[in-house]
This record gives structure tokens, C-alpha cells and sequence, in this order.
């Protein structure tokens, strides 16, 4: 059983992303767990790192848009972040202002 433990949690964009748009990040600490009997065996395992792109309002229920795995299609939170900007652009301030005045 792999046991994850949330060790940071920080919100990206802040600045960029509209009102009802949060862009989290979140690293988790992985153990792997054997139980035989009364004997637990633990191994370290690499730590997890991954962003989430969640759309909806923060009173109520929150909807992922998008999630990466650090290591996985991107090797870093730049990377990531790019890949937001160009293919998330819609939910960012400045292409929400110009749809806005567009109307």
C-alpha cells in the first residue's frame, strides 16, 4: 500500500487567474507499506509533485480542469506553467477581460 503524505501546498498564478480559477501545487512524500502480521515494513519512495487546475467557486465545490505530474509530460513547474498560459489561456485575467470587452 503506497501511504502519501501532503508535505506543501502552494497556489500558482495568483496574480493571473480569474476569480473563480485556482492553480494549486502540491508535494507529496510516498512511502511504500507491508504489513505481515504485526511486522510493517516501510520503503521510501520519490516524492510526488503534482499542479491542478480547478475552476468553480471556493465557498462551495471546486472542479479540476487539468491535472499534471511533475516528471511526467513536463520535467518542471515552468514548463507547466507555460503549457497553462497556452492552452488554458481562456481561464486567465487578461483573455477574461478582453472576452468581457469584446461583448
Amino acid at each position: 500500500m503506497i501511504v502519501k503524505d501532503l508535505v506543501e501546498t502552494r497556489e500558482l498564478m495568483i496574480e493571473e487567474t480569474g476569480d473563480d480559477v485556482v492553480v494549486v501545487y502540491e508535494r507529496f512524500d510516498n512511502v511504500d507499506c507491508h504489513c505481515e502480521g504485526k511486522n510493517v515494513e516501510t520503503i521510501e519512495c520519490d516524492p510526488e509533485e503534482v499542479v491542478q487546475i480547478l475552476t468553480g467557486c471556493m465557498d462551495d465545490s471546486l472542479t479540476s480542469v487539468k491535472k499534471y505530474q511533475v516528471g511526467e509530460q513536463f520535467s518542471s513547474l515552468d514548463e507547466i506553467i507555460k503549457d497553462i498560459q497556452s492552452n488554458y489561456g481562456h481561464l486567465l485575467k487578461d483573455c477574461a477581460s478582453l472576452t468581457a470587452a469584446l461583448k
